[in-house]
């Protein structure tokens, strides 16, 4: 049944996020934030969608931010920062408050949904154990790839998976033919869940030619199919946020 997904941006830093991963690559000498750019895209659509924000850019991004929000968008934590989870303990329980809190100082709001970086999961930690530190540093839903198979003391929405392929990620969409990628989503059990970063959007990523190893290509090539795939799905079969999509199924 033809229903109304959840599209999702990381707003995060593509050169962090490649330098957790141990790869350093060397950033254009002028780039357009691509947080800015959805703003634009946005404006005058009904469609709405959830940005899980890395704390750390909060506040460069902060005029912005608060245009989202007050236009409706849903603001949610993607961490403090893009580098690895704490293992548990006080040190995790400080990490995912300061997410949260750096975010609500910047857009006024209060921020209850969480997405980890790289949709981690504490390595001394189980799924239930993580779901029970999200709750307690006061989220109300989380959006990775796992779930639980019993109680949980707040919301899972995963991203949309078919064929144990997360289809829902733009990074796999740029690969797919775009009818695919709109049948998949049309005919996908509610929630369905889409993300995509912010990098994929404005000018902020390095051009292929100055890759110089196969992982950061991998990560480059197609990327510029990312941003239109995301403009013609908010047209053709539109977005709502997450807390909307629960909302819809409780």
């Amino acid at each position: 049944m033809s229903q109304v997904p959840c599209l999702t941006v990381d707003v995060e830093d593509f050169y962090e996020g490649m330098h957790t991963l141990g790869h350093d690559v060397t950033p254009p000498a002028e780039q357009q934030p691509g947080v800015a750019w959805l703003l634009r895209l946005l404006e005058g659509r009904s469609a709405l969608i959830t940005l899980f924000v890395v704390g750390r850019h909060a506040a460069a991004a902060g005029e912005t931010l608060r245009a989202l929000a007050a236009g409706d968008h849903e603001i949610a934590s993607h961490g403090p920062d893009h580098g690895r989870l704490p293992s548990g303990g006080v040190a995790l329980a400080d990490w995912l408050r300061s997410g949260r809190e750096m975010l609500e100082d910047v857009i006024g709001v209060p921020v209850r949904g969480f997405r980890s970086p790289r949709f981690d999961v504490p390595t001394e930690l189980t799924v239930p154990a993580f779901r029970d530190a999200l709750a307690d540093a006061g989220f109300l839903y989380v959006s990775d790839r796992s779930t639980t198979d019993g109680p949980c003391p707040l919301e899972e929405i995963p991203v949309a998976t078919r064929w144990h392929v997360p289809f829902g990620g733009g990074s796999y969409q740029r690969l797919m033919p775009h009818r695919a990628v709109t049948t998949l989503v049309r005919h996908a059990p509610a929630p369905c869940v889409l993300y995509y970063h912010s990098y994929d959007f404005g000018h902020e990523l390095p051009a292929l030619r100055s890759a110089r190893s196969a992982a950061v290509v991998s990560q480059l090539l197609g990327r510029r199919r990312i941003a239109p795939i995301f403009e013609r799905l908010i047209d053709e079969v539109g977005s709502r946020t997450c807390t909307e999509a629960l909302r819809a199924v409780r």
